[in-house]
């Protein structure tokens, strides 16, 4: 009997068994703050709403950036960022932190912005009467 096939069929299937397993261990959910409270981990994606003008620099926490965000269900929590600030931050209305809670804070390494700026339309002006073709 060839032995051919099922070494290949041993080796697909170690194959696949290896690339879920480091999938699994890679996926980082999208939870709630109260999902962030009683999770574990340190890849936690917190989606939320950024309440306006929260944000300030704490230079005596090495400028760590601080802001409050309120999820979908309507909670806050208070976000700590130890990454450089995104320039655009001012502009942004949603924020995906990612990092996980540290006591009553989630500490975010990453930050990705939605600024309704980007994603509008260019607005077109109405035409005057002196545009019209004559």
């Amino acid at each position: 009997m060839k032995t051919g096939p099922i070494v290949t069929a041993i080796v697909a299937g170690l194959a696949i068994t290896g690339v879920v397993a480091a999938f699994l261990r890679s996926a980082s959910p999208y939870v709630t703050i109260a999902q962030a409270k009683t999770s574990s981990g340190d890849r936690l994606h917190l989606m939320g709403d950024l309440v306006k003008n929260s944000f300030h620099t704490d230079f005596k926490q090495g400028g760590s950036l601080t802001f409050l965000l309120k999820d979908p269900e309507g909670a806050t929590v208070t976000v700590r960022h130890l990454g450089e600030r995104p320039a655009n931050m001012g502009e942004a209305t949603q924020v995906v932190a990612i990092g996980g809670m540290q006591g009553s804070e989630f500490v975010s390494k990453e930050l990705l912005l939605k600024c309704p700026s980007k994603y509008e339309g260019k607005r077109v002006r109405a035409p005057s009467p002196s545009d019209r073709c004559r």
